[in-house]
């Protein structure tokens, strides 16, 4: 009895034994599983597969031998991030039979913007002060800002929402385009009812972009006014405000 205790007792401490998280060991049969599953990423997100790439976590009571094998996600809807459990088959008499599961885990990667040096909130950011990276964000906070989104916003001038740091990369809504007016501007406000036009002269009691509505005080009638920013000091009345 105490021999048997004593080898359980040095199994459960050597220090090469597997945690119960710890990849498969059964290399040969988790590739082709990894494999599989590549294949039928790709074959369901051709567009995103290049961003992927697939690690088996754990095996569920395969039997393999030899044969072709495919896996079938389990949530099927959505693009896999992070964990997801397969089930596993394989080919048999010219069909496919269950051959057990496997926990896989998705890994994203993108293309994403990383601030090169630390930057203010509120102060202009020129191209100099950051750089791309491919990178895994399948456990990113927030969603990452691309590539390709930051060249779309970066054909203006390009400010920080908040303090950008060195090395870290940017979430979207991390750089903003200019404002078209902030807090307490003076922006003149084209008011058209009909075949009446006027210019009043407003101040602002809100931020905005070009495009955007927002509201307008005009002090001299104590009026409130929602107006569609059309450039930086320049707007187009919409409604007034009771």
């Amino acid at each position: 009895m105490y021999s048997v205790l004593s080898l359980l007792f040095l199994i459960f401490l050597t220090p090469d034994a597997p945690a119960p998280d710890a990849p498969a060991t059964d290399a040969p049969v988790a590739e082709r599983i990894r494999v599989a599953a590549r294949a039928e990423l790709a074959a369901r997100f051709p567009e995103e597969a290049h961003r992927l790439q697939v690690r088996v976590i754990r095996l569920g009571g395969v039997d393999a031998g030899d044969e072709r094998l495919k896996v079938t996600f389990q949530e099927r809807d959505a693009l896999p991030r992070g964990h997801a459990n397969v089930n596993v088959w394989k080919t048999m008499g010219g069909g496919w039979s269950k051959a057990g599961w496997a926990l896989l885990y998705v890994s994203h990667f993108d293309s994403v913007v990383v601030a090169r040096e630390s930057v203010p909130k509120d102060a202009p950011v020129v191209p100099t002060q950051l750089t791309f990276a491919w990178m895994d964000v399948t456990a990113f906070r927030g969603r990452p800002l691309p590539a390709h989104e930051y060249r779309e916003l970066a054909r203006g001038e390009v400010f920080a929402t908040r303090p950008l740091q060195e090395g870290r990369p940017l979430r979207s809504g991390d750089l903003r385009p200019p404002y078209a007016a902030t807090t307490g501007d003076v922006v003149n406000m084209r008011y058209r009812r009909g075949v009446i036009t006027l210019q009043v002269s407003c101040k602002a009691r809100e931020p905005g972009f070009a495009g955007e509505i927002i509201r307008l005080y005009n002090p001299e009638t104590d009026t409130m006014y929602r107006a569609r920013l059309l450039e930086a000091g320049k707007a187009e009345w919409v409604s007034t405000m009771q």
